[in-house]
């Protein structure tokens, strides 16, 4: 089901960014969210509407690690994701603060890459807080994911 959610989510906004991605998974990405899930180093989170999943957050389960930054301390947020047909109804935001509650605990910075074309994205965590920290690693369709951090 996981597999299956972020495959949904994931080609929209690869889609929308002018990048087509598959919105079935393949036996190899069910297997590789079956060992993300099964992994102690994460964390998975899922949302619920009746009896459907409709998000999911993905982190560092080994919650806080420590930085180059003198007492500084990072969680980072794997991935969120919520089914295309429940955009805009709360749930992103939901899973969002349950995150940003574990930041706040650990008296941590929140740490993500997004990819650079998925404006919406980019736009839901502006309005949660986010900001850029002028880091960048290759993604696909020649566009780079770009760092966001939050700070507690």
């Amino acid at each position: 089901m996981l597999a299956e959610l972020h495959a949904r989510s994931r080609a929209a906004y690869y889609g929308a960014g002018g990048h087509d991605v598959p919105a079935v998974p393949d036996d190899q990405y069910r297997e590789a969210w079956r060992k993300m899930v099964l992994d102690p180093r994460l964390e998975v989170l899922v949302a619920v509407v009746g009896a459907d999943i409709t998000g999911v957050l993905t982190l560092d389960a080994n919650g806080v690690f420590p930085t180059n930054a003198p007492n500084e301390t990072r969680v980072r947020l794997v991935g969120i994701f919520v089914d295309p047909s429940n955009w805009s109804s709360g749930i992103g935001s939901t899973l969002m603060d349950r995150f940003l509650t574990t930041t706040r605990h650990a008296d941590a910075v929140g740490e993500v890459d997004v990819w650079e074309r998925n404006s919406r994205a980019i736009r839901f965590y502006k309005h949660h807080g986010w900001t850029r920290d002028g880091t960048t690693r290759p993604g696909p369709a020649n566009t780079n994911y770009v760092g966001f951090v939050h700070l507690p």
